[in-house]
């Protein structure tokens, strides 16, 4: 697939994925969403910071979970993920950042046990593939999310794009100039589940594969 061309149906098959990925020398992973299901990380993080509101202020506060979940599933990229929701369900806008600092905070020791894209990493090192990851998000968080699904030592370099610092985040080149040693010149691939992504591979010159991994339970 073109990196100009964002299908809005993502492959979720893992061995389709390692099929089309297959002769591929140097292949960009993006982290969550592509090599695990962010909702296994984010669901709980959420119901944390929800348990804490209702500790707070004394109220059941029914249905403001599941928007929540909804937010974070549908509209990821849009500022301020707590503030409109908590004014919606009678909180002050004030306290999203103490929300967002326990939701990043989450010590996410579920990722320990859930399904992820291990195997297929495996196979495409043994086939001789240079594997990177570069994936947007606080770097002290990412790479705890790394670290929990055993998937750390399986790449050649992670880059984590912070943030606090917006210049870095995908879809610039900032992860391609870091790659620049790594790649060597050769073909790449950029794997992810986001039109972010999408534009990420387009500054690289990759090819783009938009992969979205599944966890079956939250399929129905």
């Amino acid at each position: 697939m073109s990196s100009r061309e964002f299908s809005q149906i993502p492959c979720t098959d893992p061995g389709a994925l390692l099929s089309k990925l297959s002769g591929v020398p140097r292949i960009v992973f993006d982290l969550d969403g592509t090599l695990y299901d962010a909702r296994d990380f984010e669901r709980p993080a959420l119901m944390s910071v929800v348990e804490w509101l209702k500790v707070c202020t004394g109220r059941p506060l029914n249905g403001l979970l599941q928007s929540l979940w909804k937010r974070r599933e549908t509209d990821r990229h849009r500022p301020g993920m707590f503030d409109e929701l908590l004014v919606e369900f009678g909180l002050p806008a004030a306290w999203g950042s103490e929300c967002a600092t326990r939701f990043r905070e989450y010590a996410g020791t579920e990722l320990l046990s859930v399904p992820t894209l291990r195997q297929e990493l495996i196979a495409l090192r043994s086939g001789n593939c240079g594997l990177a990851l570069v994936s947007n998000g606080r770097p002290s968080l990412q790479q705890r999310k790394l670290e929990l699904l055993g998937l750390e030592s399986i790449f050649d370099v992670c880059i984590f794009c912070d943030p606090e610092v917006p210049a870095q985040l995908k879809p610039s080149s900032w992860g391609w100039i870091q790659l620049e040693a790594w790649r060597s010149e050769l073909p790449a691939a950029h794997v992810g589940d986001d039109p972010v992504d999408a534009g990420f591979a387009q500054e690289g010159a990759a090819q783009f594969l938009h992969f979205a991994f599944r966890n079956p339970i939250y399929e129905h």
